[in-house]
């Protein structure tokens, strides 16, 4: 159960991360710019971070790697459907 709640909480956590940070670069680049620079901004400090983990690091890869991989098709279709509204 408590895998279950983790998984989830790391979902929740990588799609917040994600949109907040593409939401507040969408005022210097066009929405799927900033959704790519968004998923790279976060592959550097979590990437940076999960070097640190030391043994756990694989365990903590997999904790930042997973939910971000599923959050980015939703984050780079909405960017799409944002750009195609907007005309950016």
């Amino acid at each position: 159960m408590m895998d279950i709640a983790l998984g989830l909480f790391a979902l929740a956590y990588s799609g917040l991360v994600l949109f907040t940070v593409a939401s507040s670069l969408r005022r210097l680049y066009p929405p799927v710019r900033s959704a790519v620079m968004a998923f790279v901004l976060s592959v550097v400090v979590h990437g940076a971070t999960t070097l640190m983990a030391g043994e756990l690091a694989k365990i903590a890869f997999f904790f930042w790697a997973v939910p971000h991989a599923l959050i980015l098709p939703l984050l780079l279709y909405s960017a799409r459907r944002q750009a195609r509204s907007t005309g950016a």
